[in-house]
């Protein structure tokens, strides 16, 4: 016999929920919070996921094709976005390094609403130095766009 007694009553005082935030569309200055390499085997893949965090906690992921067997494009245009990526963040960019060099990192990303199969999406379009400060550190916040009107 089922211990479910019906769903109005159920106690929920115990349960604890994490909302998750997206950052929005636009360019933010964010902290790799998370690399890893994802392999799918069936289809002979590699993706290199990269989760970002701005600082009010919003978060993205990205995902770049690092091999592709069956699209040299996709792998190619992986390659170039992982390059990118590296100049960005100090590293010279001849060979990619362990994901452990992206973790904690600071860059800056955009990001752009994408329509695909009538679905709209969030995604990371390319990354951006982040200001530099006197002191060294960033300059820039993780804000959202602007979006204030221009009064001419």
């Amino acid at each position: 016999m089922s211990k479910f007694q019906g769903l109005e009553g159920m106690d929920l005082s115990g349960v604890e929920i994490s909302r998750n935030k997206m950052l929005p569309v636009g360019r933010h200055i964010v902290k790799i919070t998370d690399a890893k390499v994802e392999r799918d085997n069936k289809k002979d893949t590699a993706q290199l996921v990269l989760s970002y965090a701005g600082e009010d906690g919003a978060t993205i992921r990205q995902w770049i094709w690092v091999y592709h067997s069956k699209s040299p494009e996709a792998t190619e245009i992986g390659k170039k976005q992982l390059k990118e990526l590296l100049l960005i963040l100090g590293n010279d960019g001849s060979e990619a390094p362990s994901v452990s060099f992206f973790q904690g990192k600071t860059v800056g990303i955009f990001i752009k609403s994408e329509v695909y199969l009538d679905k709209t999406t969030l995604k990371v379009s390319y990354h951006f130095e982040p200001p530099v400060a006197k002191d060294g550190g960033t300059d820039a916040p993780s804000t959202a766009p602007l979006d204030d009107e221009i009064p001419f």
